[in-house]
């Protein structure tokens, strides 16, 4: 398989070979009992994750971007804001730091899936123009990253509560801190997952309109919301702590990533794809400089929009 490797590509399999890197460091440092190899494993972490932001938000600022929303995009733009969330996080707590054994193979496996499957290019996005879009982006972005942390800090509790002793068992917090930590990332990751439901279902009326298709979207939507509304609740009314919600973490985080696999754009009709409601359509597109294909006007719901086969298939053929 012929991997496309315009310059934002290069960037982000740049950024996936240190991440790679990073994770290899800190997996060696727990096997081994090497805590220098933790503290490289972070530094490493961190020059991944500079790389892989300019070069995932220098061509979205731009309009540079190469593809509209094809699945190393919407990967690596949910793992830039992870990655983001749990270096910012570990920055300010040193409790957060051992959550990297989880974070940091996790990342570098989404990084290398999101590369290598197949997608369709569409030509350039308008993804990042509509506000609705920006909050839905960011808002999957943060609650993904709040995700893997609670997961991570789930599977820490279950590690410290096994009484195992030495390093690294006994540089993890304690039970409390813990189990503390895992409900706090449950509850940001719900206050995103809120704000992600709310700008998608805006979105989706926007584009589709009060239709069949746009109920079912709901549905998905308000399904992915209930996963740590659900988390919460038993926190709440079921007293749920310690093991109990250490367990439901990590499979919040599996249902999170389903839903994120069955939502991604793999091919040219799908819930991330054009066409885009007024006024966040294109206006014109051309495949060669000085010249304009012709385009023709299609209904997606309420609102019309320009569709430019002619570009489309040049890109798609580009990627081949």
């Amino acid at each position: 398989m012929e991997i496309n490797m315009n310059p934002d590509v290069r960037v982000y399999w740049t950024a996936t070979v240190i991440y790679g890197l990073a994770a290899l460091l800190y997996v060696l440092s727990f096997a081994q009992k090497k805590e220098n190899f933790a503290g490289l494993a972070i530094k490493f972490a961190w020059l991944g994750f500079l790389i892989h932001a300019v070069g995932t938000f220098y061509p979205a600022i731009t309009h540079k971007y190469t593809h509209i929303c094809s699945f190393y995009k919407v990967m690596g733009g949910t793992v830039v804001i992870g990655m983001f969330v749990f270096l910012a996080m570990a920055a300010v707590k040193k409790e957060v730091k051992p959550a990297a054994l989880l974070i940091l193979p996790l990342f570098f496996g989404l990084m290398v899936l999101g590369g290598m499957i197949p997608c369709h290019p569409l030509g350039p996005s308008p993804v990042y123009k509509g506000w609705q879009l920006w909050g839905h982006v960011t808002g999957a972005g943060f609650n993904f990253g709040f995700a893997s942390l609670a997961a991570a800090v789930g599977i820490l509790y279950l590690l410290k509560a096994s009484g195992k002793t030495g390093y690294p068992y006994d540089k993890l917090p304690s039970l409390e801190i813990l189990d503390r930590l895992n409900y706090r990332f449950v509850m940001v990751a719900f206050i995103f997952a809120c704000a992600m439901v709310a700008s998608a279902s805006l979105w989706a009326i926007m584009k589709f309109g009060m239709v069949k298709k746009t109920m079912f979207l709901a549905s998905i939507v308000w399904g992915f919301w209930s996963i740590y509304a659900a988390a919460l609740g038993m926190r709440w009314f079921l007293h749920w702590q310690g093991k109990k919600l250490a367990v439901y973490s990590p499979v919040a985080l599996l249902l999170v990533m389903s839903i994120m696999f069955y939502m991604a754009p793999f091919g040219e009709k799908n819930y991330h794809s054009g066409p885009f409601f007024y006024p966040y359509k294109i206006d014109s597109m051309n495949t060669d400089p000085g010249k304009a294909d012709g385009k023709k006007t299609i209904q997606s719901g309420p609102v019309s929009v320009p569709q430019l086969p002619a570009a489309a298939a040049s890109i798609a053929g580009n990627n081949k």
